[in-house]
């Protein structure tokens, strides 16, 4: 085997343990860590002032202004789902605890803007108001591709 082809091979390696590592042994709050991290990279770099929520009692994770405008902004990652064979983000918010799990559905008028940090690197805009399913989002569906940001 030639050095290249090592190289290649762990190469190879690292990418699969990074897919494993983000989508299956994090957290759910570390992978939102992630994706507002990139959400604030994002519009700060598109000329925008990014606020942030003391705690997170809020609907929505980010406050972003531009020319005078406020946009509340919900922050979510998009794991790769096998069965599915996409990648999916869950429109809610979870709590609980050890004991008992709640979900709770986002309201019309909790944020302005889905920001989607996608496991593979992707993110996406999408004004709340556009979707009008509510439950989960398979990103790759053509209809969002609009709203790709880079």
């Amino acid at each position: 085997m030639s050095t290249n082809h090592i190289v290649l091979f762990i190469c190879y390696g690292i990418v699969q343990l990074h897919t494993l590592f983000y989508t299956t042994i994090m957290k759910p709050k570390e992978k939102g860590d992630i994706a507002a991290s990139y959400a604030i990279h994002y519009f700060m770099t598109h000329g925008y002032e990014v606020c942030l929520p003391i705690g997170d009692k809020r609907p929505y994770d980010l406050v972003v202004e531009q020319n005078g405008r406020l946009y509340r902004v919900q922050v979510k990652y998009a794991g790769y789902y096998i069965g599915a064979g996409t990648h999916k983000a869950a429109l809610r918010t979870m709590g609980g605890n050890q004991t008992y799990h709640t979900a709770k559905k986002y309201l019309d008028t909790d944020f302005d803007l889905l920001f989607v940090y996608v496991a593979n690197g992707r993110t996406f805009v999408i004004p709340w108001a556009n979707l009008p399913n509510r439950n989960s989002l398979a990103i790759e569906a053509s209809k969002f591709a609009e709203y790709e940001v880079k």
